[in-house]
């Protein structure tokens, strides 16, 4: 870790503006590839086919312009099987997080897929070339639309998700189960896939999250500012790192009872003090939790604890104004992250850079520190 906070690149830019756009309003490009070749997405290794389930390559794109969150479509000639698959950057929560918000995304779309009906069965199942059953899916009747059945599985790829939507017009849901499985096991994975552990559904926390009154913008100079964006930069995992491991010991992630428009509330372990907003089901989300410059110490009195409010994206780390309680989600995602921008990290490649924005050296009230 210490190896990875020295080599990170320090740029305080003056006039710089540090984005905390949503990953939704993020350029979608079209990959040129091959309708009769594989694609190869070479930041992970893995190989996208030409036909998947028998059916055929209609488009291939990346969020972002990166390659770090691509996806491919297929459609059957008769439209009665449509396949979606992606691959995208683990960033933050961990697996289970995110196969909790795709479900919740079938499971109300009303106007989509009306009353969807979970089938039977396990969600828990081993990916190819894999030895422990670390992928999840889930499967669905539907009532809707012309479509039988619809589901969703996601599975761990080194420091990378695999997430596959399949909705067919003439397999019901447990036949599409081992169809998805099936239609996995024909990507065109490595030799070597390093270990994960066993994926285990969220659950309902056992307590609610509390939080003690509104919280504001806490006061921090710029020694804080830099060791939140330091540590920020040395706790991301990069993609092209072959030392990097994803069967290291994880969190066990709960659902809140937050009700949230925008997205979901989670927390590692039953904290008290820490959760993640996820804002979809593609590895962006919110973090906070306590700020690691607490740990620092002033000559003569300790600093006033703060905690942190991070926009987590495949590629960067956005930093918003450290807050001196915990915030509720509410207030994060009304006014936190609609607020200014301390600083932005990026979070893979060699170089990483940390921009501090000219306004977070202004306190609460707009004025100069």
């Amino acid at each position: 870790m210490m190896k990875r906070i020295f080599a990170a690149t320090l740029a305080i830019a003056a006039a710089a503006t540090v984005s905390g756009m949503p990953a939704a309003a993020q350029q979608v490009e079209e990959l040129k590839v091959s309708s009769d070749e594989p694609y190869a997405h070479d930041l992970s290794g893995l190989r996208l086919p030409a036909t998947l389930a028998r059916a055929p390559r209609n488009k291939a794109v990346t969020i972002g312009g990166d390659l770090l969150d691509v996806s491919a479509n297929y459609e059957s000639p008769d439209r009665a099987e449509l396949l979606s698959l992606y691959v995208y950057r683990q960033a933050s929560g961990a697996l289970p997080v995110w196969f909790d918000r795709a479900r919740w995304s079938i499971e109300h779309r009303p106007n989509v897929y009306g009353k969807p009906v979970a089938a039977v069965g396990g969600p828990s199942f081993v990916p190819p070339r894999q030895q422990t059953a670390s992928g999840l899916i889930a499967t669905y009747t539907l009532n809707k639309n012309a479509y039988r059945s619809t589901g969703v599985a996601i599975l761990p790829f080194g420091n990378w998700l695999v997430k596959l939507r399949y909705s067919s017009k003439t397999l019901e849901a447990a036949s599409l189960a081992t169809a998805m499985r099936a239609a996995l096991a024909e990507l065109e994975w490595p030799a070597d896939i390093a270990p994960a552990p066993a994926a285990v559904p969220v659950t309902n926390c056992s307590t609610p999250l509390v939080t003690s009154g509104k919280s504001r913008p806490a006061q921090e100079d710029l020694r804080a500012m830099l060791m939140t964006a330091i540590v920020g930069v040395a706790a991301a995992t990069d993609p092209a790192d072959k030392e990097a491991t994803a069967a290291e010991p994880r969190a066990a992630w709960c659902r809140d009872a937050t009700a949230l428009k925008g997205g979901g509330v989670y927390r590692p372990n039953e904290a008290t003090d820490n959760y993640l907003i996820a804002l979809s089901d593609a590895g962006r989300g919110v973090l906070v939790g306590p700020s690691p410059a607490n740990s620092l110490r002033a000559e003569s009195n300790p600093p006033a604890p703060s905690w942190n409010v991070s926009l987590v994206d495949l590629g960067a780390t956005t930093f918003f104004q450290a807050q001196d309680r915990l915030p509720s989600p509410s207030h994060v995602m009304q006014r936190v992250i609609r607020g200014p921008v301390t600083s932005q990290v990026s979070t893979r490649g060699k170089k990483r850079n940390i921009n501090i924005s000219p306004g977070a050296f202004r306190n609460g009230n707009g004025k100069a520190k």
